[in-house]
């Protein structure tokens, strides 16, 4: 079911930033990931059956009802087909993501393990959500697309247009735009932060409004989706950094809103819009009060790459956060409930990507935590994930900073000895 929430939700609203260096988020996203646009107008779809209008009015009824949220006078979705749907998820993903920014996060989730050397981050993100997405509210021109084969509105269409008429609800009321989605570009921890809220809540209101509305027999076909052996095929064959962050905002927002409802009900989730959570470790222990766990901002020293040497240059940076530092454990093999405890004490990380000569490359990460126990614990899983993924890394911790630098094998690249120098002044902060 969580996989066929991040299904419904494509291109548009918002999405995880799931390449950790070009976020962007927008509406086509190649979907409920964050990196679309939005401004395509759907092409003539299949067409719809005479009673379409009065059951997606229904719908929106309901689940204005639900939601605690106005109902705005126009709930017709536009219908596309799948050819559109992939047209325009490609489009709005080259626009969105220059080619130059696209490259940085394949170099550098490449350099960290996180994607095979073969790879074409771009290719498996499309493929993903070309897959996977069957509709999407796109908040820059207030329209929600509805993906259909053959016309009918069938449970699943159904299902669909539940979350992302809140989607719509939501855009109407908080104004999706605001909240700096598309402008966030080296914090895709923050990102999948602001989503899991927003798809949290659209997966909260969509699960009550199936409750209520869906027969037995209705569910089984939303189960039966759900299970196609073609998208659990591309969902086998994804890389883990892109399927985990992509669901990351359903499955993990859903039980922070569930968190916000417990406490207050839907006013309480909506004023969470108006201080809205800073990082994926606020959204896995909701418990927690937000000025707890307030992130600590590190800093990249400005002269990092001059201090490298001639010809290296800091090409992006980006924060990781609790979420991403467990996936990238656990692709190193480190067992799953260490790899969640060993991240569990996050506090704050920044990582920058270098080029150098001749292709030379290099990625320095410096985490801080919340405690020196909870330092030496990420230290020791981080040393088995990298003996896992066999990088070239040196590892320098003190105190609750742990920092690493990952470098390319291959010439030009820096000496032990460089690297440490520069992994002292990064975990003395």
């Amino acid at each position: 079911m969580v996989v066929l929430a991040a299904a419904a939700c494509g291109p548009s609203v918002a999405s995880p930033s799931v390449l950790p260096l070009a976020s962007a988020v927008a509406t086509p996203t190649p979907t409920d990931t964050g990196l679309g646009g939005g401004s395509t107008p759907a092409s003539a779809g299949p067409t719809r059956p005479p009673d379409a209008e009065a059951i997606y009015r229904q719908i929106a009824g309901q689940v204005s009802t639900i939601r605690q949220l106005d109902l705005p006078d126009r709930v017709e979705p536009t219908v596309i087909d799948g050819p559109t749907l992939v047209k325009n998820l490609t489009r709005e993903f080259e626009t969105t993501n220059p080619p130059d920014e696209i490259a940085k996060s394949e170099r550098l989730l490449k350099l960290m393990g996180l994607l095979g050397p073969n790879v074409s981050l771009a290719r498996a993100y499309l493929d993903l959500q070309g897959s996977q997405v069957i509709g999407y509210y796109d908040p820059k021109v207030k329209q929600l697309f509805i993906v259909s084969r053959n016309g009918a509105v069938g449970a699943i269409e159904e299902v669909t247009y539940a979350h992302e008429f809140t989607h719509e609800l939501q855009d109407r009321r908080f104004d999706l735009n605001s909240l700096g989605l598309d402008t966030i570009k080296d914090d895709s921890d923050r990102v999948l932060a602001i989503l899991s809220l927003v798809e949290g809540d659209a997966l909260s209101a969509q699960t009550s409004w199936m409750a209520a509305n869906l027969t037995p027999a209705q569910l089984g076909e939303v189960a039966t989706a759900g299970s196609d052996p073609a998208m659990l095929a591309v969902l086998a064959a994804t890389p883990r950094i892109l399927l985990e962050t992509s669901i990351f905002p359903y499955q993990a927002g859903a039980a922070y809103v569930g968190n916000l409802l417990a406490q207050g009900g839907y006013s309480t989730v909506d004023a969470a819009y108006t201080q809205l959570p800073a990082s994926s470790e606020q959204i896995l222990h909701p418990e927690a009060a937000p000025s707890v766990l307030k992130p600590i901002r590190l800093a990249i020293p400005g002269d990092l790459a001059a201090t490298i040497g001639t010809g290296w240059t800091a090409s992006a940076q980006d924060t990781f956060g609790e979420l991403q530092a467990r996936v990238w454990l656990r692709e190193g093999g480190v067992a799953g409930d260490v790899a969640r405890i060993a991240a569990e004490g996050w506090g704050g990380d920044r990582v920058v990507l270098l080029d150098g000569p001749a292709g030379a490359g290099a990625v320095f990460w410096t985490t801080a935590w919340d405690s020196s126990p909870d330092a030496r614990e990420f230290e020791s899983a981080a040393r088995v994930a990298i003996a896992g993924l066999r990088l070239d890394t040196v590892v320098l911790s003190s105190g609750t900073r742990v920092a690493m630098a990952i470098r390319s094998r291959s010439p030009g690249t820096p000496s032990d000895a460089t690297l440490r120098s520069i992994l002292e002044s990064l975990v003395r902060g």
